[in-house]
């Protein structure tokens, strides 16, 4: 059993170094998708072996067997930030489920792999840690990792937990640490879901933690890195001042690291940013501006996410509604777990007028990143495209929760709206005065100037009346 295991495993890396999908393996094999869930949790024939050594050039009949674990020295540790996730702990008894514990901890690994900023420790390594009690740092020692991803898994009857927690290895220190509950009835469904909000609710905490780190760093140890996780936290809060900061920093990353495409990136997020919530007058040439920044991106590295996902935004404001699905699109096809390009992904189809699908879009990163610092924008479009179906007392509590972004005066909009079609005239009349101190004072001429394009127009429009905004 460990022999057929420790295959499946090797046949799991080649799809993770391949970046395809079991979907697509099943495809290119012909060996039907059953077939290939059941080898990847090491239920093969001979026959099937062949096959897939035909068609990958692996040598799996004739693989050795691994290394004995031998003493362990410490590593010398990479530049970028570093993780290791070891294996999670089957705490259910059930020796079945040991084959759900290692396929989710290589799921991630392979997700983890996505962040092409974070060096991922391989499973091959990782593994020989399988089964024993470890410390934590001393993990972080031997594979010289920043962090360590750990975590379990337990089932009662249909059901099961799954539990992760994401450790600063050096400190101890916890970052993060969430409890999946799920009904088991598609295992590999449920293995995918949880790998992917595990992977969407870290990436916004180690882009923190790598801030925090930066912030503290000597001045002449800056690099580029550390000035774009430091510039991230500053945009994320969503304020003026922090905005503008956040575009210096970029600016002199941009200047040791000319050809650096995630600075670019997240420049034109932080200029789309400023435009959006007016702090720049000329609308015009804000958005402009953040569509340049985007394609320099994409010119350095056409796989950045980050440069689809601002390239998709600038493509939508322009009304540009099905180049901008495209680009959104390829940003989630390079990181299916980024929580922020859905919510852009979603904000565009509503834009488009594909509301429904808006919906079911909008509400993916509120489940996968609900601690995410973005999470009040993820709450806010969300509730924007209730609004556009006319759900209104759906959107109105999500709406109402936007507002800890007290800086930007778009959430105040919508929520104003949906009061309007509420008929609470007396909570819409203290938003407008709320809003009208964070932006330029509210009328429904320039916001259906504004929104002209865009499918959520006139039922936004019609509640902003209603709310007895002015003309």
């Amino acid at each position: 059993m460990d022999d057929r295991k420790r295959l499946a495993a090797i046949i799991r890396d080649h799809l993770a170094r391949e970046r395809i999908s079991r979907e697509q393996f099943a495809f290119k094999t012909k060996l039907g998708k059953s077939t290939v869930d059941k080898l990847l949790i090491g239920l093969f024939s001979e026959k099937t072996l062949s096959v897939v050594e035909s068609q990958t050039g692996l040598s799996l009949r004739t693989s050795p067997p691994p290394e004995p674990a031998a003493p362990r020295a410490v590593l010398a540790g990479p530049d970028p930030p570093s993780i290791a996730v070891l294996p999670f702990t089957n705490m259910s008894g059930d020796p079945e489920q040991e084959y759900f514990a290692d396929g989710i901890t290589e799921d991630i690994t392979t997700a983890l792999s996505h962040l092409r900023w974070l060096f991922v420790i391989a499973r091959n390594s990782t593994f020989t840690y399988k089964g024993r009690a470890v410390d934590v740092r001393q993990v972080a020692l031997e594979l010289a990792v920043r962090y360590v991803l750990e975590g379990s898994v337990r089932t009662s009857g249909e059901r099961i937990r799954v539990t992760g927690q994401l450790v600063d290895a050096a400190s101890g220190k916890h970052i993060w640490a969430q409890r999946y509950d799920r009904e088991l009835r598609d295992i590999f469904a449920v293995q995918d879901e949880i790998t992917g909000n595990v992977v969407a609710s870290i990436e916004p905490h180690l882009y923190a933690e790598e801030g925090i780190r930066a912030a503290n760093q000597p001045p002449e140890s800056i690099d580029a890195w550390s000035l774009v996780v430091r510039a991230l936290g500053m945009i994320n809060r969503v304020k003026h001042r922090q905005n503008e900061e956040a575009q210096a920093l970029l600016e002199r990353a941009i200047e040791i690291e000319p050809s650096y495409a995630k600075a670019h990136a997240v420049l034109g997020w932080a200029v789309w940013w400023a435009t959006m919530a007016y702090w720049r007058p000329d609308t015009t040439e804000g958005y402009r501006q953040a569509q340049r920044h985007a394609e320099n991106a994409l010119s350095f590295d056409p796989a950045e996410p980050w440069g689809r996902m601002i390239l998709g935004l600038s493509l939508s404001t322009a009304r540009h509604h099905e180049q901008a699905l495209v680009e959104f699109g390829a940003a989630l096809d390079i990181n299916p777990n980024f929580a922020l390009g859905r919510m852009a992904l979603g904000w565009g189809l509503l834009r488009a007028g594909q509301i429904e699908a808006a919906i079911a879009e909008t509400s993916k990163p509120l489940r996968m990143s609900p601690m995410d610092s973005f999470a009040g924008i993820y709450t806010a479009i969300h509730g924007l495209a209730l609004l556009g179906a006319r759900r209104f007392s759906e959107a109105l509590p999500f709406l109402r929760s936007s507002t800890a972004f007290a800086g930007y005066p778009g959430h105040y909009n919508a929520l104003i709206s949906c009061c309007g079609h509420l008929g609470l005239l007396e909570e819409a009349k203290f938003f407008i005065e709320v809003r009208n101190q964070v932006g330029p004072p509210i009328c429904v001429s320039l916001l259906r100037r504004n929104l002209g394009g865009f499918a959520h127009c006139d039922v936004f429009a019609e509640g902003l009346v209603k709310a007895g905004v002015p003309e």
